[in-house]
């Protein structure tokens, strides 16, 4: 073999190892790093989910005394919490029993809500319905507010009684004062039917 072929020959198996170097640095370290921003990924994943779970319960019961001296006991089928909102629990089938102190119990159930541990407000969502004794309201919203004595019952509120059967867009209930207004948002009277 003449010098010159030599030569070439040399300088094809060094460009050949440079190629394959190059090849081996771009394409294998190249998917570590992916592997490792990847890993790191589900890494953080994995700790979202952690957290979520951390921030979710079964089967809750909170009891307390209202603004009243009234005892009351919320239980949740579900409940969750935002980390910087802790005292904000989101509910789902929501009942709370309000147990008055003449005796009376109210029932209030929703199958959605949230409850604030640190004023005791509570809110119904959807499929609401209040029971006391052989008295029935169903509605889409009910808010109770602790420290202002009031139950606002608001959308779609159809009662059921003995005495008779009513319809309206609000119900507010002064717990302090054990009063009950009925209203419409417009100028529609309130629907009531009295059994005789």
């Amino acid at each position: 073999m003449s010098y010159r072929k030599k030569r070439l020959l040399i300088i094809q198996i060094i460009l050949t190892t440079i190629a394959i170097i190059l090849a081996y640095i771009f394409y294998y370290k190249g998917n570590d790093q992916n592997d490792l921003r990847t890993t790191s990924e589900i890494s953080s994943d994995i700790t979202n989910q952690e957290e979520a779970q951390e921030n979710f319960f079964e089967n809750v019961e909170y009891r307390g005394i209202d603004a009243n001296g009234n005892r009351y006991l919320l239980k949740s089928d579900f409940a969750t919490f935002e980390k910087d909102k802790p005292e904000l629990i989101k509910m789902a089938g929501m009942n709370a029993i309000f147990y008055f102190k003449d005796g009376k119990e109210l029932n209030v159930y929703g199958d959605k809500g949230t409850y604030n541990n640190k004023t005791n407000d509570m809110e119904f969502r959807e499929n609401v319905k209040v029971t006391q004794a052989e008295n029935i309201i169903y509605s889409d919203n009910l808010d109770y507010f602790n420290l202002k004595k009031i139950i606002n019952i608001y959308g779609n509120v159809e009662g059921k009684s003995l005495d008779g059967n009513f319809s309206s867009d609000i119900l507010v209930l002064n717990i302090a004062k054990q009063t009950l207004d009925i209203s419409m948002y417009n100028e529609n009277q309130v629907n009531v039917n009295l059994k005789k």
